[in-house]
């Protein structure tokens, strides 16, 4: 698979494990410990965003982030992947325009399926 995955997430271990999982599976992944502005996100090229909810130590929040993506009007198509340990996950998905969401902890197959669907 020639897909490049960006994933931002303040939590090195995750960041390292979702770099691990992906390019098992083929795929280029870019990790980022922060968050980062819009402009970087559109200067990686990426074909997926897998982002945290809640990114410590960044004045931007992984909700406030998609929004940005999906307002963006080169660029709303942007599959955008939410990953938190959020109990209303679902409603925070719906309301920035993510395309999926994944709650943590989470299953590595089941990620994965959500991943490679929303590569396709």
């Amino acid at each position: 698979m020639n897909k490049k995955v960006l994933v931002i997430d303040d939590d090195k271990e995750l960041l390292w494990l979702f770099e691990t999982i992906l390019n098992q599976e083929q795929i280029q992944t870019v990790t980022y410990h922060s968050g980062i502005p819009l402009a970087e996100i559109i200067a990686e090229e990426p074909d997926l965003v897998l982002l945290d909810v809640n990114i410590i130590g960044y004045e931007k929040n992984g909700v406030d982030i998609c929004t940005e993506i999906k307002a963006s009007e080169n660029h709303s198509s942007l599959p955008v992947l939410l990953v938190s340990g959020e109990s209303d996950l679902h409603a925070l998905a719906r309301c920035c325009g993510a395309d999926d969401f994944i709650a943590k902890p989470f299953n590595i197959d089941y990620l994965m399926d959500k991943v490679k669907k929303l590569l396709t």
